[in-house]
Order: structure tokens, then sequence, then C-alpha cells
């Protein structure tokens, strides 16, 4: 059973990553006026409230449209999802942590450099952050949940291995410092 299951997770990973024999080089500028993306990834999450202490997971997804060329590139418009924990023990039972859940609108300019299959971006994020805060330091203590405005700024690449899938990585300050992923062009 787990021999098919490996099996069939070769066959499913080898006709992601192989390029279309149709289109042999991968797709010139894979960002363009009218076409579609969505990504996701996992890097390390940042603090937006908190006292910036610990390390913790952030999880991201996000969608683009290109909406309109502007000179040798395209911008692109869309939004984006994002969460982060955060834990600390402070030692004497005192434990803290931090659920962080963003939601917003996503803008960013692409270019392609005129290499098959790359794509290169900056951009900004505007929408809302909710923390979800606890804490234990004393019997009956709840913390908090503001929301607060999310704002960010992000740099990025792609490289698509075929049409429609490739590898993804961001840095900035966003919902994480930095992400790896995945990228699907869908139209």
């Amino acid at each position: 059973m787990i021999r098919r299951k490996a099996c069939l997770a070769v066959m499913v990973l080898s006709a992601l990553f192989i390029p279309d024999r149709s289109y042999p080089g991968g797709p010139l500028d894979p960002v363009r006026l009218n076409s579609w993306t969505v990504n996701a990834g996992i890097g390390p999450g940042t603090h937006y409230f908190g006292n910036g202490v610990g390390f913790g997971p952030g999880l991201k997804g996000s969608f683009e449209k290109g909406m309109w060329d502007l000179g040798p590139g395209v911008i692109t418009l869309g939004g984006e999802a994002a969460f982060s924990f955060f834990n600390w023990h402070y030692g004497n039972g005192w434990n803290e942590s931090w659920f962080n859940i963003f939601t917003g609108a996503r803008g960013a300019f692409h270019y392609g450099w005129d290499v098959e299959g790359l794509d290169t971006y900056g951009g900004i994020p505007l929408g809302i952050g909710f923390c979800i805060h606890t804490r234990d330091d004393q019997p009956g203590s709840q913390g908090y949940t503001p929301v607060y405005p999310y704002v960010g700024i992000f740099f990025g690449g792609s490289y698509f291995f075929n049409k429609t899938v490739g590898i993804n990585g961001e840095v900035g300050f966003n919902s994480t410092y930095a992400n790896l992923g995945v990228i699907l062009r869908v139209k």
C-alpha cells in the first residue's frame, strides 16, 4: 500500500514539474495582462502585536490578476489571507500566545527580465489584521483581541517550470518575513 502511494506521488510530481512538450522552454514573462496567478507559501511569521519574542510559523495564500501594462512590466491587483502563531513560555507557569490573522488587497509590479519562466515583483498589501492574544500569568486573565490596519511591503520572485506550475519566494514585512511556496497560473 505504501509503495502504491509513493508511486502515485512520484507520478503526480513528475507531471507537475516536467515542462510541457508544447511549450518546451517555459512561458516568457508568465505574469501578463489578464493573467491570473494563485500562490501559497510558508515561512517565519511577523509579530504585529506581541513582545517580539519567540518564533512562529506563518502561512500565506494570495491571488493576483494582471491589470495594466506599465512599460516593460505589468501591474497586478489581488488579495491575500494569512496567519501567524507565536507562543512564549516565561517560566513559573506563565505562558503567552498570539494568533494573528491578516486579510487584504495586494498590488504589485511584475517584471520578467526576458528570462523564460522568471517573474520578479515588488508590492504592498493593505487590509485588516486581528490578533487573538492569550496569557495565563494571573488567574482569570484573558488577553485581548485587537483589530488593526495591515500594511506592509514585499519583494519576490517566481520561476515557472511549465505554463502553469512554479516555485515562489517572497521577502519583506507583511504577514511573513520570508516565505517559500508554490505558484499556479490559472489563466
